[in-house]
């Protein structure tokens, strides 16, 4: 049950990273799947203001931090798309891993660009 929360969670986390990239980006990414538009579309939403390269670091908000633990998603499709440069362009992974952290879900190593 735990193994599952925590698959949960990583995909929530996943999927706000590849929302607020997808939103920036305009073109659809080659990485988005269809299964994972409306989760997406909820996280840029949300969540949006805390992950973007403009901007100071911010702690995230309820509404954002809901999303995230909410969200569900294919993990693949999001650390895929993590690791692009489309993702590295418009994101900043360090705001990334922040409001992932300060929202209670675990990203793991090797998942877009995080060593540890």
């Amino acid at each position: 049950m735990a193994q599952m929360r925590s698959a949960g969670l990583l995909a929530a986390t996943l999927l706000l990273l590849l929302a607020a990239a997808a939103a920036v980006s305009g073109p659809p990414s080659p990485y988005k799947l269809p299964a994972c538009q409306n989760d997406i579309d909820a996280l840029w939403h949300n969540c949006k203001q805390y992950v973007q390269k403009q901007g100071p670091k911010q702690k995230p908000s309820s509404a954002c931090c809901r999303t995230v633990q909410d969200a569900d998603a294919h993990e693949s499709c999001v650390c895929d798309y993590l690791g692009s440069r489309d993702a590295k362009e418009k994101l900043s992974m360090e705001k990334v891993f922040y409001v992932t952290k300060q929202c209670g879900v675990t990203v793991p190593a090797g998942c877009g660009s995080k060593q540890s």
